[in-house]
């Protein structure tokens, strides 16, 4: 059998490449473009957009140079895994790889999560406050989606692409839908007299970390080498148009909640739809609300579906090289994909859900799924960034590149330990955010001192 792991770039003979230049674009600008990130960083006023710019240029950008580097160093299925451990070893890519694919089991139900407080909107703006904060609803969309993208995603990657594809149109038809909203309320002459500064505390490093975690998703695809249809003449262009669409989308989506909302008044899970809203009453379509709101969840479960599929490719890949069990590395006999990596991060995702509402309100329930993420994120990205300074032949700005990355990410990762103002109980966050941390990690070393134990690895 070829391992995607060997380096050699062919094929993993289990799946087809169903992905042009067009879905690469689309499947980054849904993984990296999820507007749940900007209420939260729009409450420091205009100041977020420079937090939106420092984390481009540190954190995006030598993200981007290290996936074109490595990509073609290392060409083939599994992507981050796949680079890491050519450069450290089975053990410190394996390490890597674990945690991009436990990452996922805590943003995914993040996702999942604004994705229900943003369907709310669809009973009207009155009542949506009321069904974000239900965990009754919540869950019911939540759990409701996560089956729908399993299913969709085990049929096959061609019919997982279509979710994506509409996610990430609906993700550029959010962002002009609200550019427009703030339009209208400004030729109206209602919006709000955003500071320049406000507010700024522990929480702003906080943001940057979320700012950080928010740009990735560049690498996402590459988990999927061996499904593109031509990865050398697709990957670059793709990656450059897809990053200068989500920062400008982050930094418009940011001015426009500014222009519309008080900075007092941002939800962290409505704060987009409050910024619509406010744009739609000025212009007397309220009634806009309820559609907009659809889209907008469509855009955001589209994101959910990307980075459900992507991260499933990491336990497939480990499953075919013995690193995990070997029924990770199995293919559905008729719709030739990783159905078993595929249910069992479903299942996880579902088991993090429900957890993270235990003891907490629906968004400190949020809170802990990100900044979990967010500190899981920021560890196979302290290996990314080292193995393009490792990586032989890549010229002295590569190098720079991956020593700012490496800077940024560990900033980031230190930052993602501090409270917010909105959590109430600091001492539980705290325990769990570290539960969540230590116990995925754990639970991957000892996997894989099994593997290494029964000499598969």
């Amino acid at each position: 059998m070829s391992h995607a792991g060997d380096g050699h770039g062919g094929a993993t003979p289990h799946v087809e490449r169903t992905l042009g230049r067009w879905d690469l674009v689309l499947l980054k600008i849904v993984a990296i473009v999820n507007l749940n990130n900007v209420p939260a960083t729009a409450v420091y006023g205009w100041f977020a957009l420079v937090l939106w710019g420092l984390a481009f240029v540190t954190f995006f950008v030598p993200e981007a140079i290290a996936v074109l580097v490595l990509s073609r160093r290392y060409p083939g299925e599994g992507g981050i895994y796949l680079w890491i451990r050519q450069q450290f070893g089975d053990g410190h890519g394996f390490l890597a790889g674990w945690c991009y694919w436990a990452t996922n089991l805590f943003y995914v139900p993040v996702l999942l999560v604004y994705m229900a407080g943003t369907f709310a909107f669809a009973a009207g703006e009155n009542r949506a406050p009321a069904l974000a904060d239900s965990h009754t609803f919540v869950a019911i969309l939540a759990f409701g989606w996560l089956v729908f993208m399993a299913v969709a995603n085990i049929r096959g990657t061609g019919i997982g692409t279509w979710i994506h594809n509409v996610g990430g149109a609906s993700s550029l038809v959010s962002v002009v839908l609200t550019l427009v909203a703030a339009a209208i309320a400004l030729g109206a002459g209602v919006h709000a007299q955003a500071p320049v500064l406000t507010g700024v505390s522990w929480d702003a490093a906080t943001s940057f970390a979320v700012m950080c975690n928010a740009l990735v998703g560049l690498e996402l695809a590459s988990t999927m080498g061996d499904e593109m249809r031509d990865p050398a003449r697709d990957l670059g262009p793709a990656i450059a148009i897809a990053g200068a669409i989500s920062i400008l989308s982050y930094a418009l989506a940011t001015a426009a909640v500014l222009v519309l909302v008080p900075v007092t008044e941002v939800g962290v899970l409505q704060g987009l739809m409050q910024a619509i809203g406010i744009g739609a009453a000025a212009a007397g379509a309220s009634w806009l609300v309820p559609p907009l709101a659809v889209l907008m969840g469509v855009a955001i479960g589209g994101a959910a579906s990307a980075w459900f599929a992507g991260s499933a490719r990491v336990p497939f890949v480990a499953g075919l090289d013995s690193a995990l069990p070997a029924p990770l590395g199995r293919v559905h006999p008729v719709y030739k994909t990783p159905h078993i990596a595929l249910l069992v991060t479903a299942g996880l995702c579902a088991f993090f859900t429900a957890t993270s509402f235990a003891g907490s309100s629906v968004n400190e329930a949020y809170q802990v799924l990100l900044k979990s993420a967010v500190v899981m994120q920021m560890i196979p990205f302290a290996y990314l960034f080292l193995t393009l300074v490792r990586t032989t032949g890549v010229g002295a700005w590569a190098r720079v590149a991956g020593v700012v990355g490496l800077l940024t990410t560990m900033v980031g990762l230190v930052a993602a330990f501090l409270p917010t103002s909105d959590v109430d109980n600091v001492w539980l966050f705290e325990l769990k955010l570290l539960a969540g941390v230590l116990g995925p990690v754990g639970l991957g070393g000892f996997l894989y001192w099994q593997s290494t134990a029964r000499g598969g690895a």
